[in-house]
């Protein structure tokens, strides 16, 4: 049965984050394909509450949805507030 793998990102900087995001969809990237089936990944990216104070728009999901469509060509979706969810 399938199985959601968790990505947590929502304690790290942003260049650290897409970093991390980076090798950890690689790795269940290829353990998907070497069991012929797709991955579905949650990733925790918060809700922004660090930033609240300042009335700036959360860079750390604004950079990881950029990083989702733009550099991995993944389409997500956002079960919950703060969390986006990937096939791979």
């Amino acid at each position: 049965q399938e199985q959601t793998q968790l990505i947590d990102l929502h304690e790290l900087h942003e260049s650290e984050a897409i970093r991390v995001l980076k090798h950890e969809l690689a790795v269940l990237r290829n353990t998907a394909r070497s069991r012929y089936q797709q991955q579905k990944v949650l990733i925790c990216i918060g809700g922004g509450h660090h930033t609240k104070v300042s009335r700036t728009p959360a860079r750390l999901p604004m950079a990881v949805e950029r990083y989702l469509v733009e550099d991995e060509h993944l389409d997500y979706s956002e079960p919950q507030p703060g969390m986006l969810l990937v096939v791979v």
